[in-house]
């Protein structure tokens, strides 16, 4: 799986967030979010949508989706939306080309490829996932692509 180091500068995200976990009783916001959060993009005719989890790689995480802004521009944040701001960091970033359910597969490869590399994910930093819009109405088709960039050291 090809990969490659980036550095992504400080970022604003806007969104719509919610608690998650896989162990025990799983809770998975993460579509409900994907869903509420391209309704509100589509609105604000953005380019891309952005997934950010805290902690990676994590059985309980923190999901945010929604869009990134140069800075917090109050008159396009709704009701029920959350803000969180991430400095400038380094990222692996892989890419993701197949129907969104096979997702968890690719992030199997990803943690192998990580682990093999000897990389260490960098704590206290968001696991991003982007997507284009213009994916939207793709999920379930060979086209779907999305990137998935994890923070290292």
């Amino acid at each position: 799986m090809k990969f490659q180091e980036l550095i992504r500068e400080s970022f604003v995200l806007v969104g719509y967030s919610a608690a998650g976990k896989w162990d025990g009783e799983i809770v998975y916001p993460i579509p409900k979010l994907w869903t509420k959060a391209q309704k509100f993009i589509t609105k604000s005719n953005e380019g891309e949508i952005l997934g950010v989890c805290l902690p990676p790689r994590s059985n309980h995480y923190f999901y945010t989706c929604g869009i990134e802004m140069g800075f917090v521009d109050f008159h396009k944040i709704e009701k029920g939306m959350t803000i969180h701001t991430f400095p400038k960091q380094k990222y692996v970033v892989f890419n993701h080309i197949a129907p969104s359910k096979k997702i968890p597969y690719t992030y199997e490869e990803i943690w192998r490829v990580f682990d093999k590399e000897g990389y260490t994910i960098k704590e206290g930093m968001p696991e991003i996932e982007i997507v284009k819009t213009e994916m939207f109405g793709k999920e379930e088709t060979n086209e779907y692509e999305m990137e998935i960039w994890i923070p290292v050291e």
